[in-house]
């Protein structure tokens, strides 16, 4: 599998609705929120206040989950908070009476859209090549699409190539002080 399944595309997309490099964020406000649903073509009614602060919390912790997929120090706090916000979320599975199923997760609200979606992608064994670049100038959230699942970093050319450089002049000055 080498392209992201759109439930994993999904979870990409709303971690990723913050640029840490560029210190933007999509949705600083309901309508933001709203607007990027939309772009997204999922249902954007009813997003007040609430809902709002219950989005940032679920992205904190995703990007925290996905960070320790990529072998890096989450905060369990921040995964809590969202698992808290998860188990308030109106989830339900449907088992479909026609001759295909159909879809087998059904919530209202965009919150129960992306928490399908995890669900999904958890299920599926999709959740371990969603990562987040470990370096603390990027964190963006990417898809590993190696065949091994071993990507560390989103790109090599850029957050590669930070830490690679940092991990050398480490090494120099430790070889200097001794």
């Amino acid at each position: 599998m080498t392209e992201p399944s759109r439930h994993a595309a999904l979870i990409r997309d709303f971690a990723n609705t913050v640029d840490v490099e560029a210190e933007t964020d999509t949705i600083t406000s309901p309508e933001g929120l709203s607007a990027w649903l939309r772009e997204q073509g999922l249902p954007s009614d009813g997003v007040d206040e609430v809902t709002h602060r219950q989005a940032i919390v679920l992205r904190t912790g995703l990007r925290a989950r996905l960070l320790a997929a990529n072998g890096g120090a989450a905060d369990p706090r921040a995964i809590e908070a969202a698992q808290a916000v998860l188990d308030g979320v109106p989830l339900r599975v449907h088992l479909g009476a026609g001759h295909e199923p159909g879809e087998p997760l059904l919530g209202a609200g965009p919150l129960a859209v992306i928490a399908a979606a995890w669900a999904r992608v958890v299920a599926g064994g999709e959740w371990s090549r969603l990562k987040q670049c470990p370096g603390h100038l990027c964190e963006w959230v990417f898809w590993d699409a190696t065949r091994s699942r071993t990507r560390r970093w989103c790109t090599m050319r850029v957050c590669g190539n930070r830490a690679k450089s940092r991990a050398y002049a480490d090494r120099q000055k430790t070889a200097r002080d001794t």
